[in-house]
């Protein structure tokens, strides 16, 4: 997630003045949607030249928000526990969505997944999958941390029983798995001031083996995680404490992760995937690498070599507060609304950017998956008392947009993605990291969450997205 930009934000650190990121902003001819979009409606921006399309949210009436949920009503796919058992054959066509009058476009369900904060009991994690199925998506994220797993040398922690519980029962209601890996425990490391990887990749690759083994295959008669995402954000110092800060060192770890995947019971068919890279635009080398620069590291070291068979490259193209059309004006400054002097403050620019260098190693086949994006506000959210919630300190930009601007963004950027064949599975962040404690503590992860707080938990993004009609085409379940 992007707690690293916003850091660096408030602290006043410019990230404007680098000069050799300036000139890697890169924009390729990818299709241009907004017109297709009529819920999404584009205005000029403040400088003309300046950025790309801003798109605003869409005016929602009274009306139009009573004639909305009367629709989803109506549409959208509420499954029973019996129902969801089965994958049909078949899809049905659903009635077409409208907002205010207005067709809502028509995604791959199979290509669309979200992150669900595993910290939960049993029948809130059943609550939740059935969230993701009555929003139309068919895969979800866990991201689980090493030292809960395994919290002593062949000592399994109440989180590997949480693990496989929470695979097995997404993949019984036939929702795809991608399972992300990182913070390994200090008995693996010689240095543990913070988070970091082990000492050894062969110790990541025992684990894989451990948690890919420990899964009980023949309930499903295949195996229920579909996909492995190696570490999260390596190219931050709190990430990968105690090892060099560059792409190569991490290869070693995919590397060994890879072969360790692809040796264990049905692990020929897991895609693997790189680890998304925290888009900084901090690149000193200490305590943050830029993840440009970084992804070129990771090629250079070897990630073209063919001989990886089905591996998505991992990237976390946040936005900031910059609508996902939007591209960065390439000067140090473009306004006066911050947020938007460094091209990794832009979805556009960072997946262009990204296949960019894809394309510069050969690397023309592979996708890469969003494993982490979306934007965040406060607007809607509540206190336990009922009150509304305000921004966390030091996020005054948390007010830049709303939940409207929020729901429409998200939209778009799956439009984008699913018109862009190099773009593959795109996860969004967050399911529920509102949870009223965290509302309560005002964390900044709450921003992001689809399912809010009491008294109006169902933000606008989750009944847009429960609304908008489904095909089911593009990935296949495995064999």
């Amino acid at each position: 997630m992007l707690k690293y930009v916003r850091r660096y934000r408030a602290a006043g650190i410019a990230l404007c003045g680098l000069a050799s990121l300036a000139a890697a902003a890169i924009v390729l001819a990818v299709p241009h949607y907004a017109d297709a979009a009529p819920f999404l409606q584009a205005t000029p921006s403040p400088t003309p030249g300046t950025y790309g399309p801003i798109i605003t949210a869409a005016p929602l009436s009274p009306e139009d928000a009573q004639a909305t949920t009367a629709a989803r009503t109506a549409t959208a796919k509420t499954p029973t526990p019996e129902a969801m058992t089965a994958v049909p054959t078949t899809p049905t066509p659903e009635p077409t969505a409208t907002l205010g009058g207005t067709p809502l476009p028509t995604f791959d369900a199979s290509m669309m997944g979200i992150q669900i904060h595993p910290d939960l009991s049993s029948e809130d994690f059943q609550a939740r999958l059935q969230q993701v199925k009555q929003m139309g998506m068919e895969w979800v994220k866990f991201q689980f941390g090493w030292d809960l797993l395994q919290p002593a040398p062949d000592t399994e922690g109440d989180q590997m029983a949480r693990y496989r519980l929470f695979v097995q029962s997404a993949y019984g209601l036939d929702l795809r798995v991608l399972v992300s890996i990182a913070k390994a425990p200090d008995w693996t490391r010689s240095t543990t001031e913070e988070d970091g990887p082990p000492s050894d990749p062969q110790a990541l690759a025992a684990l894989l083996t451990r948690m890919l083994e420990h899964i009980d295959r023949d309930i499903f008669g295949k195996h229920p995680v579909t996909a492995i995402e190696v570490w999260n954000e390596p190219n931050l110092r709190r990430e990968w404490n105690g090892n060099p800060l560059n792409g190569a060192d991490y290869m070693r770890y995919f590397d060994a992760a890879y072969h360790a995947i692809r040796a264990a019971p049905g692990g020929e068919g897991i895609t693997v995937v790189t680890a998304g890279l925290a888009p900084t635009g901090i690149n000193d080398g200490v305590s943050a690498v830029d993840d440009r620069v970084y992804l070129r590291q990771m090629y250079q070291a070897g990630l073209a070599n063919p001989a990886y068979q089905n591996i998505a490259i991992g990237i976390h193209p946040y936005s900031a507060w910059n609508a996902p059309d939007a591209h960065w004006c390439g000067q140090a400054q473009c306004s006066d609304r911050g947020y938007d002097n460094h091209p990794s403050f832009f979805f556009a620019n960072t997946i262009e950017d990204y296949h960019n260098i894809m394309v510069e190693f050969g690397d023309t086949t592979r996708q890469m998956w969003p494993t982490e994006f979306g934007w965040g506000t406060y607007d809607g959210l509540h206190y336990s008392d009922g009150t509304p919630a305000q921004s966390p300190e030091g996020f005054p930009y948390y007010d830049y947009i709303d939940a409207w601007d929020m729901a429409n963004y998200v939209m778009r950027a799956y439009e984008i993605g699913q018109t862009t064949p190099w773009i593959g599975v795109m996860f969004l962040w967050n399911l529920n990291f509102a949870d009223p404690y965290y509302v309560d503590n005002r964390d900044p992860r709450a921003a992001y969450a689809v399912w809010g707080t009491a008294p109006q938990p169902e933000r606008p993004v989750f009944r847009l997205l429960a609304l908008a009609p489904k095909t089911h085409t593009s990935y296949p379940l495995p064999e």
